[in-house]
């Protein structure tokens, strides 16, 4: 495998009290990315921008320091930051140096104190998974549909939420998915360009000043294609049975769809939730966004999940560890019960037409009836 600077690294500074994310993207004649460093119990963090003058895997330079607040990107004033903080280091340049190798990204900080002493740190950060297959083992209890329903069924209600998919691939956003990993990069270039393109086309002046609207624009894109550091989550275990089978393979096709089940309301006692995908340790949070422009939400009883990270099963099952529990599950059926599972839930009202209302809904209900329910 190729060693490359770009990719999501991220890791604790061992025996330390500092955070280290660093997230770059392959621009073709050169990268670019971001660096942030986090302090536990702080509420700054130190970011500095990575970018190189051509194609090379190895980035040695003197970097520029900006200090700025968790979860906002708004430069703070180093005069400012010293007169309130006397006593604490603000560093306006570090000495930065960034190399992959077979074990990760190796990160070099070198900062010269108040006497001119430079402080050297060392630290190779771990890179984000890039398996086309989940790791994640599927329950070998629940292998049918019966057995997934009578499983469902005995579930506490509003415990858990729903996410299906037509392949075992791992769970991962549409963003991540794609080669790109700076999510400042896509907050900054991305969002208001999108923004002043897609408003010609939506009756609803999205307002992104405020958060409930901010979220439901990123809705917006994730249901209509554009990739999102969103994920798809239904309230509905059959809504999300229905998303795994949705998809034709070929007529003679083996093999098994995925339904995920997570954990949403113990998540969200054990982890703080996020509404920030940048100046953010990783996290993965639960968002329930207004239905603006979005027709499709409602009957899908659909919320959304955000996250910064990649690797997200990786990141799910230590935290679960960490808290000695297990959120996350998923249940592999076979793909052969298509035809039969799709009857079933066309009984339960749960079709295209349901889920996507309009012709392009309505036709692909018609066409599993009239063409694939034989």
């Amino acid at each position: 495998m190729a060693l490359t600077l770009a990719g999501q690294w991220h890791g604790r500074v061992e025996g330390t009290a500092y955070y280290l994310c660093v997230e770059i993207d392959n621009l073709g004649a050169s990268y670019s990315g971001r660096a942030c460093l986090y302090e536990d119990n702080s509420p700054f963090v130190v970011a500095t921008k990575i970018n190189t003058s051509k194609r090379s895997d190895t980035f040695q330079s003197q970097v520029r320091l900006e200090y700025q607040r968790v979860a906002n990107m708004a430069p703070l004033s180093i005069a400012k930051l010293r007169e309130e903080f006397p006593e604490a280091l603000w560093a306006e340049t570090a000495e930065l140096t960034l190399r992959p190798t077979r074990r990760g990204l190796s990160v070099g900080i070198g900062v010269d104190d108040k006497e001119g002493k430079q402080l050297n740190q060392q630290v190779t950060l771990t890179a984000s998974s890039s398996d086309r297959t989940s790791r994640l083992k599927a329950d070998r209890s629940v292998r049918t549909w019966d057995k997934f329903k009578s499983m469902v069924g005995s579930l506490a209600r509003d415990q858990y939420i729903f996410r299906g998919q037509p392949v075992l691939k791992r769970l991962r956003t549409s963003f991540h998915r794609t080669p790109r990993k700076d999510l400042s990069r896509y907050i900054n270039v991305d969002i208001p360009r999108l923004h002043q393109v897609l408003s010609a086309n939506t009756k609803h002046l999205f307002d992104l000043s405020d958060d409930n609207q901010y979220g439901a624009f990123w809705n917006l894109l994730q249901h209509h294609g554009y990739p999102t550091p969103l994920l798809d989550w239904t309230h509905s275990p059959y809504v999300a049975a229905y998303f795994a089978f949705r998809a034709q393979r070929a007529l003679d096709a083996t093999g098994k769809v995925r339904i995920f089940m997570f954990d949403a309301q113990g998540w969200k006692s054990d982890y703080a939730q996020l509404n920030s995908v940048v100046n953010v340790r990783p996290h993965f949070s639960l968002l329930e966004p207004f239905a603006l422009e979005n027709p499709r939400a409602l009957p899908q009883q659909a919320l959304s999940a955000v996250t910064t990270v990649d690797d997200l099963e990786g990141y799910l099952d230590q935290c679960g560890k960490a808290q000695g529990k297990t959120y996350l599950k998923a249940f592999d059926l076979p793909y052969s019960a298509r035809t039969t599972i799709l009857r079933e839930l066309r009984l339960m009202g749960i079709t295209a037409a349901s889920l996507f209302p309009g012709l392009d809904g309505t036709c692909e209900a018609m066409r599993h009836q009239m063409f694939e329910d034989l």
